[in-house]
């Protein structure tokens, strides 16, 4: 996603209700299964359509692919014009069919409408770009009074593709009371590790790193179950299982639900090891009725941390790059100026580690033709010094917040979605206990700062009552953020403070002004006589190398010749000592 803002209603309410709302692939048998996406919901205004909230209101039927007869292809993507649904098509062209358009160059109300018009009993419009986002009606959306859902890239590439050789059936809205038997987790309802990167300096045994296990059971069937039991594993990155425990059996009626939540007369002990090899550990949870359930593609539920000495994120990490995995751009929908999304580092042993940057990433949309080459994004490292408990606390605020270290990242090409690095000015060892804030602001009104949907820390947030992923509009912050299950895909970089502690000897802290510049630059730090100046840009290319003199710990330089753009300056003392700093040119 790149475009719209998800709130914090969208995302944390009717857990009963959204739980079930599924879209699921009948037929052909080798894809069939649940698959991610989102729908039109009327309750944002600017639809007609059905409520999926609501209990039996589905649709199922084979899929069609929309062609409106329009000539040509889109030469941004590639597809063909006719399968973006945006003209007419012939009346009964798609007669108790769910339409398939492509997603592009016209209103997602307008599409659907078009397919309505045409006879289609539902429309499933399909992403140009990996993840999914929530669908305006625009000025048609209040016309159209069947079923429109989104999927991504892959998910319509699937279902076309199958479409090619076969009827596909598709199962679109709420599935309670369809099946006699039919329980099943959810992602909302499921406590997960603290931490999706769990550093090892912070986790050396089970006092220092555990995490509360516990989920809820919903019966959606139309008969009691009276065996239900629920099953908790976590397996460490040699696969073998190192937590396994199962709770019940219970009676959960029907319609109703269960917990298994710490506490409770139903609940599962903590997990925690001795020690903790690095690596990717998988937590799962599986229901099992007892007899066998008609819809189980909803009975497992599972979540990934990886204990690293490097990152520290409440992300999903990738399994193959090991950085953040960001699935959808987001920034606030009524935002004038700067926007921040922000992550909390807060740890009894703090003072183990030391941060050197962050990873983030950030897109715009196609349609403002933005490029993200040479824009510059602000990062900053704060003490969050206000005092309060938790997310219920009346001081909770961002009244204190006090800079520790800051940065900037130019991006050197146009990085879509990419995962970047950007580094402090400083390496700051943290403090034991202390509540830190880092973040990373735009202000450009074009850019969107990426946020994972993957992972969701809204039970986590309802047991711990702790801050997450804050972010920031026009000045004001939001404890919350987007909602924990739409948490910033940051990670903070982090080291062994013992490494600073060897090698800050090596360091000294050095800046240049005015900066940016034009022609001249001074460069100052706490250093006297000659020095080394090494200037690249931000490929690595050599651009200026020279040797200098520090008077009074201070030398101008002339950039003049230098191209507009980025520069990173590297200056190098007779004693060894090194000070590197960016230089803007104008």
């Amino acid at each position: 996603m790149k475009k719209l803002l998800f709130t914090i209603a969208v995302f944390g309410t009717g857990f009963m209700a959204q739980s079930q709302v599924i879209c699921s692939v009948q037929a052909p048998a080798g894809i069939a299964g649940n698959y991610e996406f989102t729908w039109a919901d009327p309750a944002g205004g600017d639809w007609a359509t059905p409520d999926f909230l609501i209990p039996g209101t589905f649709v199922v039927d084979t899929l069609i692919m929309v062609n409106d007869g329009t000539v040509g292809d889109n030469a941004t993507y590639g597809n063909p014009l006719a399968e973006e649904g945006c003209s007419p098509s012939p009346a009964n062209a798609y007669a108790g069919k769910i339409c398939v358009i492509r997603r592009n160059t016209c209103e997602f109300g307008l599409k659907a409408f078009q397919a309505q018009q045409a006879g289609a009993v539902a429309v499933i419009i399909v992403n140009r770009e990996p993840g999914v986002i929530a669908m305006g009606g625009g000025a048609d959306g209040l016309n159209v009074t069947i079923p429109v859902a989104f999927v991504s890239d892959a998910t319509g590439a699937l279902m076309i593709s199958q479409m090619g050789n076969g009827p596909v059936v598709v199962f679109l809205g709420n599935k309670t009371g369809l099946y006699n038997n039919d329980g099943g987790l959810t992602k909302g309802t499921t406590l997960i590790s603290k931490s999706s990167g769990v550093v090892s300096q912070l986790a050396q045994n089970s006092s220092e790193y555990s995490f509360a296990v516990g989920t809820r059971v919903y019966n959606y069937g139309i008969d009691d179950q009276p065996n239900a039991t629920v099953t908790a594993s976590v397996t460490d990155p040699t696969g073998a299982t190192v937590y396994s425990n199962t709770v019940g059996p219970i009676t959960i009626i029907s319609g109703d639900s269960a917990e298994f939540f710490p506490g409770g007369a139903n609940s599962f002990p903590d997990f925690s090891l001795p020690s903790y090899m690095s690596g990717r550990y998988t937590l799962t949870y599986s229901l099992d009725l007892g007899i066998a359930d008609e819809y189980d593609a909803d009975n497992t539920v599972s979540s990934d941390f990886v204990v690293n000495n490097t990152i520290f994120t409440y992300a999903l990490l990738d399994t193959v790059t090991g950085l953040p995995v960001s699935d959808n751009g987001y920034r606030p929908s009524t935002n004038n100026a700067t926007f921040s999304t922000c992550m909390v580092i807060k740890d009894p042993n703090a003072s183990r580690i030391g941060v050197s940057g962050i990873y983030f990433s950030a897109s715009t949309s196609a349609a403002s033709a933005v490029d993200l080459t040479g824009e510059e994004m602000s990062l900053n490292l704060y003490k969050w010094d206000d005092v309060f408990v938790d997310l219920n606390d009346a001081a909770l605020a961002f009244t204190a917040l006090n800079a520790v270290t800051f940065g900037y990242y130019f991006y050197p090409s146009d990085l879509q979605g990419e995962t970047v690095y950007g580094e402090f000015n400083t390496q700051v060892i943290l403090e034991d206990n202390q509540r830190y804030l880092a973040c990373v602001q735009t202000v450009n009104l074009n850019v969107y700062l990426g946020h994972d949907t993957k992972t969701n820390y809204l039970m986590n947030e309802s047991l711990y009552l702790q801050p997450i992923t804050p972010n920031e509009s026009d000045g004001t912050y939001f404890a919350v953020g987007f909602g924990s299950d739409a948490i910033s895909a940051m990670g903070l970089r982090v080291f062994s403070a013992a490494e600073l502690t060897l090698d800050e000897v090596a360091k000294i802290e050095g800046m240049a002004y005015p900066n940016p510049a034009t022609e001249v630059v001074t460069v100052s730090m706490d250093a006297e006589g000659s020095a080394k100046l090494k200037v690249t840009d931000v490929t690595g290319k050599i651009a200026l190398e020279s040797n200098v003199s520090l008077v009074n710990g201070k030398t101008d330089v002339n950039i003049a010749a230098l191209e507009t753009g980025v520069y990173i300056f590297n200056v190098t003392l007779e004693n060894g000592q090194t000070s590197q700093f960016n230089v803007v040119k104008k």
